[in-house]
């Protein structure tokens, strides 16, 4: 895979639980039970994401590239980007 839609995996991050903070990215914060997660960002200006910040984006939410994908085609879903946080002991 080259590359996926900017705005696909906008609406995924959004659709399982991500917050939209705005400044001079697009930041997106996943908060559980009051604590801060992950974080990540996308450019204003870029349409598509390329093999090098699929790998920055899906590090910075403590997920391997299959997971990462699937989460942005949704047959991830929150509970299970949950699990995966769990299985990882990132939360409890």
């Amino acid at each position: 895979m080259a590359a996926i839609n900017t705005q696909k995996a906008i609406a995924a991050l959004l659709k399982k639980g991500f917050i939209k903070d705005e400044s001079h990215h697009h930041y997106f914060e996943f908060w559980h039970e009051g604590k801060l997660i992950s974080r990540t960002y996308t450019s204003h200006s870029s349409k598509e994401i390329d093999e090098y910040l699929i790998s920055a984006i899906r590090k910075q939410c403590k997920m391997d590239k299959q997971f990462f994908l699937a989460f942005i085609e949704c047959s991830k879903s929150k509970d299970d980007y949950l699990n995966l946080l769990i299985a990882g002991n990132f939360i409890n």
